[in-house]
């Protein structure tokens, strides 16, 4: 009776395991790991109020817009490859990046204005690795959290054999932490040259923001033998 007790807790375990989610390589003082759905309400509370693009035409204002906006980031996170980071000494989370893979299929309508130089053509694939949102609560901001969820980001990509990764980074200091970790400008709108019926549509994106950006950069396939990911249980670490 007691072999079969176990037996059965050794299964438990084991399926518990395998239900955990990856934890990533960090290169910040935080924890990284695949996103669950309960933790994904990090933009609803900051980006929408620090996003240069939400913020400079009062997205939050406006109720509909920002229901369309949730359900989007929702549609976005269904590919279950966006990534969480979590306060080492707390657990919170403390910065987000909402992913999934891009086709030539998909289209959105940031996507079609920044992307003057199309990013499949840029890349010479058909599908790349997409960063959709990135998103770092204002106290870690200094704190290289956002280099890291990059960093992971590319982990993440090389992990499902994507060719290439990309992003639309929307403010001047996440251009900046983009280039730092190898990505290159691959097109951009300035906003005072963004019109809608010859009006600005993001008069006031905030000091040192000056364009939405596409960036990414091409992953080499031998990278594919160094990044580094584990099944960990989180409740026990």
């Amino acid at each position: 009776m007691d072999f079969i007790d176990e037996k059965d807790e050794l299964a438990l375990e084991a399926e518990t395991r395998l239900k955990a989610p990856l934890e990533w390589e960090s290169t910040a003082k935080c924890k990284i790991i695949d996103l669950k759905e309960s933790q994904s309400k990090l933009p609803q509370h900051h980006f929408f109020r620090e996003e240069p693009m939400c913020k400079a035409s009062s997205l939050l204002e406006d109720s509909t817009s920002v229901d369309n906006y949730l359900e989007l980031i929702r549609t976005w996170m269904n590919d279950t490859t966006s990534i969480v980071a979590l306060s080492i000494k707390s657990g919170r989370v403390i910065g987000v990046a909402v992913t999934r893979v891009n086709s030539k299929t998909e289209k959105t309508d940031t996507y079609q204005r920044v992307q003057q130089t199309n990013a499949h053509e840029k890349f010479k694939y058909s599908k790349y690795f997409c960063i959709y949102i990135l998103c770092v609560h204002p106290s870690y901001q200094e704190k290289s959290v956002e280099v890291a969820l990059l960093n992971a980001c590319v982990h993440v990509a090389l992990s499902l054999k994507m060719p290439a990764i990309g992003g639309i980074f929307t403010c001047g200091i996440s251009q900046t932490r983009a280039r730092s970790v190898g990505f290159q400008l691959l097109s951009e709108i300035r906003y005072s040259l963004w019109l809608v019926n010859e009006q600005v549509v993001f008069d006031d994106p905030g000091r040192g923001n000056y364009s939405a950006a596409l960036m990414g950069k091409l992953l080499k396939e031998e990278n594919l033998k160094h990044y580094k990911l584990s099944s960990v249980d989180t409740d026990t670490k």
